[in-house]
């Protein structure tokens, strides 16, 4: 921190809370200095690091700002901003709180306190601290951009999006705006209002990666996927080949049975981001649906080169192996798959299945406990863990626990299921065999 006799009496101004009184000092000490310009040069520079996602230039710029005039509210907007960017939420409430010091009048140091008590969880606090910053700045973007998204997040659709429509209007090329906006319209179930707002964000930042997929998302959400995929092949177009589009992309051409085109997706998503692990899965999955078994199983062992603890890759290698059929090998890898990971549930059940298809009484004691297990973690409404407990249990003789199984089956299974036939024939058998 500078020593001399102008900056002490600021300093001192300032942490007697006289903030107007320290300044002026501070602007006075400055002008003596001739530092004016360059500490708001360093301000603006670490205002467009921290816009482009560069913290670690940001955080010195505001420490440089910081040492030489602690005075400037807009140095504690970005170091509050800085804060929660980074998920310091204890050091963004004392940034905030000293920007509604240093400017009490000015409506974004209240909205950044608010998104302090957001980030805290008190939806309350943050949105009356909100209301007042928009209403103290009602033409500052960030102030009523956050008023809106905070109150569509609540539920208040129709103050959010008049919030939203005004943000809007303030940053006429801020995607931003109208990708929250669009957001917030298809929460309110109106969707056409929606896919407009999401295209304006697309068109205003035909770059905006985030545009393309948020217009995606809400096309898909509604079942059309040849939207979805419009939009998700233009964002490629304008974007180049992004990750997450292409991850989209790979989803919607496999809702749409297109196999060939998703392998495409993924062979572009995997020259882009080559340690990815999910998109090595897809990959695999993807080639064993083409029937490329062994280019499946070489793209699974790729995934394990790169990710040894990817449980799913030996799931998949479990899958593969059991229909080749190669049993012994589909064991192995669920096994594997069990051992990284024993509180997945889709391993446990799949090996048990597989045990209790043969006619080793030890396995089918192995299978009862991992089927157990399986049926235990499973979602409620995955029943096959638990029917094949109950074939399981009848290769053992154990009719009686075989019943309870496949009664339990039967009535948790929605009426005229698949399941739920399976469950009363099964049932049947049982009682036939028990007589």
């Amino acid at each position: 921190m500078a020593e001399s006799e102008g900056f002490t009496k600021a300093f001192e101004a300032l942490k007697a809370g006289k903030y107007e009184q320290a300044r002026a000092l501070f602007d006075q000490h400055e002008a003596s200095a001739g530092t004016a310009a360059e500490t708001r040069r360093w301000l603006a520079e670490g205002d467009a690091a921290l816009a482009a996602g560069d913290t670690q230039t940001a955080g010195a710029r505001y420490d440089a700002v910081l040492d030489r005039n602690p005075s400037l509210p807009e140095l504690y907007f970005g170091l509050a901003r800085l804060a929660l960017f980074s998920g310091e939420v204890s050091a963004a409430t004392v940034h905030a709180t000293a920007a509604t010091r240093l400017a009490p009048k000015t409506g974004r140091a209240w909205t950044l306190l608010g998104l302090v008590h957001e980030a805290k969880g008190d939806g309350a606090k943050a949105l009356e601290l909100l209301e007042k910053g928009a209403a103290l700045s009602p033409d500052d973007f960030l102030c009523q951009f956050n008023l809106g998204r905070v109150l569509a997040d609540q539920g208040d659709f129709a103050r959010g999006v008049a919030a939203l429509d005004a943000a809007t209007k303030l940053e006429k090329n801020n995607p931003a705006g109208f990708i929250a906006l669009g957001v917030a319209y298809e929460r309110a179930k109106q969707h056409a209002k929606a896919v407009t707002a999401l295209e304006k964000a697309t068109f205003v930042q035909p770059k905006s990666f985030d545009a393309w997929a948020t217009l995606a998302d809400v096309h898909f959400a509604h079942q059309d996927y040849k939207a979805a995929r419009a939009a998700l092949d233009a964002g490629l177009r304008a974007c180049g080949d992004h990750p997450a589009l292409l991850e989209k992309a790979v989803a919607v051409a496999m809702v749409q049975a297109d196999t060939k085109g998703a392998l495409g997706y993924v062979r572009r998503e995997l020259e882009v981001v080559p340690d990815h692990e999910q998109a090595w899965l897809n990959l695999a999955g993807l080639l064993l649906l083409d029937k490329q078994v062994d280019a499946s199983e070489r793209a699974a062992q790729e995934c394990l080169k790169r990710h040894p603890k990817s449980w799913s890759a030996h799931f998949h290698l479990g899958n593969l192996y059991e229909a080749v059929p190669k049993d012994a090998e589909a064991e192995a890898a669920y096994g594997k798959a069990i051992e990284l990971a024993p509180a997945e549930w889709k391993p446990l059940a799949n090996l048990g299945a597989l045990l209790v298809q043969g006619t080793d009484a030890d396995k089918h004691a192995e299978a009862v406990k991992l089927l157990e297990k399986a049926s235990t973690l499973a979602p409620k409404d995955e029943l096959r863990p638990r029917y094949n407990l109950a074939l399981a249990c009848a290769r053992l003789g154990k009719i009686d626990k075989a019943l309870e199984h496949a009664r339990a089956v039967k009535k948790a299974a929605p009426p005229g299921s698949a399941m739920a036939v399976e469950g009363a024939k099964l049932e049947a058998n049982l009682l036939e065999k028990k007589s």
